[in-house]
């Protein structure tokens, strides 16, 4: 591990313990010191909507012991009430037969059989029928008595058949009576004797289920646990002057306004896992993503600062109100100096950090969200730089846009509206033009370089371009076929297209320390390597990335273009030189020389940026030199050399594909094709 990894994971440890004391700090409310019994001095409102666990558990209690108790029909009872109305029907059907003699007369002792069947009776049910509707029974027919027995017998059975309690079971009599009637009216003179015999012998076959009342009571209490009584938001939950009562002190300990040191270790370990948990997610993104991400400690520690400062004002901020978008102003600077995707990845993490501080209001989250998309998608454009009014202004609307359709869905009052709308608006476009007016500073220190920055630094006024253009005019209109190169390619892969156009003007001024060294620049037929020693021609020539690190910082050019300077002829040597050494070892007699004398002593690129300023760097000297016209033999040298550069292994840390490579040789074409058009001839 380098030293600059290690200052990176010690510094990123730092923040996180620092993000987790600021959100601790402004998420912890406010204690009160008071206990049952006692009076407040104030008024105290819900900072959060809570769950009332006082009021829940009064509630399920009170679910649980009212629920109603379960009666279950009793297959033994059941049973019970057909034998007893076979056992009457048993009875009167004995007393019947002795109603006669055996000559056919009636017997001189019924009266006697009479009272015992009314004794054996009283002695098997509870309730017997009255002296009427015995001799009703007792006197009918007797194909009436067995009709009227098997039909006695099968409407027991029926209402047998389902759960009757002692206010059902009347009804149910009722109801197969007027049944009967209906079916056998020429019997329905007996219907009211039976009636009364079944409202005598039968009883409930219902019998309490203790256990499914249980479950039942246990199924009410859960059911009102599982959907508790909460309280929103602003709610009063003390006034002033009142006696707190356990309902009251139950809702401040639920809003963790009454604690104890063990309390705030809670909330602090909560905190603290929340955003651990954030953390490790942002990190395994950018460290799957690349890890040399941020190779410069300078562009590392900015994307620090600007990720904090947002945290830090929303510990003050989130109480004047819970919509106060401050996370655009880090949107803003990481979508222009990292890409839209790591601006947006970075902010949406940054605002979850700081939800705790808005109570987790879904209102901030969801406008928030919003506003890094369309911030990020805006700010990090590569193509062409962005319009600040266009920063501004877009997501703005997008944000106000979005805090009316939230309100509209939950049809809050006209006043939340205005007041939500004008709060959101104001506090985004205090970020962004915040944010726009730190990026100078920030590539002040940190060296980065923004779409401003670059449009600056294309000017013809800068000093550097001066020189190039009046000491070193071949080198110069190279450059700027280069950069046309550069751009063109670039868009075709989807690269930093005005970063390398802007990069190219420069990437060739270490020419200016010997310009005449340098074949464009010699006008006069004079070249100067006629007189030189071989190696000493290589040594000037090569020198130019090391004069041109040397003049950018000197000029205070960003870091990005000194990768530029460095890494546009990688580890490769000119070819010419090694060639003449070549011949002229061989016609000393000597062995070949060693082409790593003959390197530049840079780096091969580490940006599809860098490798494309080196293909295009390369491809327009050749073509140059060459004095190529021909768009077919353009397209030849171009994968030519192409090729050298991959069996060199100069593309291999450059992120190019094969089809990356394909695109910048058509985007190559286009602009030669558009160079070498041909023009009409005007007349005299």
């Amino acid at each position: 591990m380098n030293k600059s990894s290690f200052q990176q994971i010690f510094v990123s440890i730092l923040s996180v313990l620092i993000i987790i004391l600021l959100v601790f700090y402004g998420y912890r409310p406010v204690s009160y010191d008071l206990s049952v019994g006692s009076v407040s001095n104030r008024d105290i409102y819900a900072q959060r909507s809570f769950v009332d666990t006082y009021q829940t558990e009064y509630e399920a209690v009170l679910a649980k012991n009212t629920v109603s108790p379960i009666f279950i029909r009793s297959e033994d009872l059941s049973d019970q009430n057909k034998t007893n109305m076979e056992l009457f029907f048993s009875i009167i059907r004995e007393t019947r037969n002795h109603r006669l003699s055996i000559y056919g007369t009636p017997a001189e002792d019924w009266s006697e059989y009479v009272d015992a069947m009314k004794s054996q009776l009283a002695s098997e049910f509870t309730n017997i029928p009255d002296d009427h509707t015995l001799d009703v029974f007792l006197l009918m027919s007797s194909s009436a008595f067995n009709f009227m027995q098997d039909k006695g017998i099968s409407i027991t059975e029926i209402i047998m058949m389902d759960n009757v309690n002692a206010d059902s079971l009347s009804q149910s009599i009722d109801n197969r009576i007027e049944v009967f009637n209906e079916n056998y009216p020429e019997y329905s003179s007996y219907s009211e004797e039976l009636s009364t015999v079944l409202k005598c012998i039968l009883t409930p076959n219902s019998v309490f289920d203790s256990d499914a009342t249980d479950e039942a009571g246990e199924n009410a209490y859960l059911a009102v646990i599982n959907e508790p009584v909460t309280v929103d938001k602003g709610t009063k939950i003390i006034s002033a002057g009142d006696v707190v009562t356990e309902h009251m002190y139950q809702s401040l300990v639920d809003l963790e306004l009454i604690r104890s040191d063990t309390t705030d270790l809670l909330i602090l370990a909560r905190i603290a896992a929340y955003i651990i948990i954030l953390s490790i997610a942002m990190f395994m993104y950018f460290i799957k993503k690349d890890a040399d991400l941020f190779p410069d400690m300078r562009v590392f520690y900015m994307i620090v600062i600007t990720f904090v400062i947002p945290i830090v004002a929303s510990v003050y901020l989130a109480e004047l109100s819970m919509i106060i978008i401050v996370s655009l102003f880090l949107t803003a600077i990481a979508s222009t100096y990292l890409g839209t995707r790591d601006g947006i990845i970075l902010s949406i993490i940054e605002t979850l950090m700081m939800w705790p501080l808005y109570n987790f209001d879904s209102e901030f989250i969801f406008v928030s969200i919003v506003g890094i998309i369309v911030t990020g998608t805006i700010a990090g454009k590569k193509n062409r730089s962005f319009n600040s009014a266009s920063l501004i202004i877009t997501p703005a609307v997008a944000c106000v846009l979005s805090v009316i359709s939230y309100n509209a869905i939950f049809t809050t009052t006209l006043r939340d509206y205005i007041e939500s709308s004008v709060l959101t608006g104001v506090s985004v476009v205090l970020s962004i033009i915040l944010a726009i007016g730190v990026m100078p500073i920030v590539e002040l220190f940190s060296k980065v370089v923004s779409p401003v920055k670059l449009i600056e630094l294309s000017q013809p006024g800068n000093p550097l371009l001066k020189r190039l253009f009046l000491e070193a005019p071949g080198t110069y209109s190279h450059s700027m076929m280069v950069a046309s190169l550069a751009d063109s390619g670039a868009a075709a892969v989807g690269a930093d297209a005005l970063f390398c156009r802007v990069a190219s003007y420069f990437h060739d001024i270490g020419k200016l320390e010997n310009p005449k060294f340098f074949t464009e620049n010699q006008s006069d037929g004079y070249n100067p390597h006629d007189s030189l020693p071989t190696l000493e021609s290589v040594s000037i020539i090569t020198a130019h990335t090391k004069d041109g690190v040397r003049l950018a910082r000197k000029h205070h050019l960003p870091e990005s273009f000194v990768r530029i300077i460095e890494e546009h002829h990688g580890t490769t040597y000119p070819g010419y030189f090694y060639f003449k050494a070549c011949k002229e070892a061989q016609e000393a007699g000597l062995p070949e020389p060693d082409p790593d004398e003959f390197r530049y002593q840079g780096s091969i690129p580490s940006s599809k940026e860098s490798a494309i300023i080196m293909i295009a760097d390369t491809c327009e000297a050749a073509i140059r030199s060459n004095k190529l016209n021909d768009i077919d033999e353009i397209e030849k040298l171009i994968r030519k050399l192409i090729k050298g550069k991959i069996d060199q292994d100069q593309l291999n840390n450059s992120g190019l594909s094969f089809d990356d490579l394909e695109k910048i040789v058509n985007a190559f074409k286009q602009v030669y094709a558009g160079t070498l058009h041909e023009r009409i001839q005007y007349p005299q």
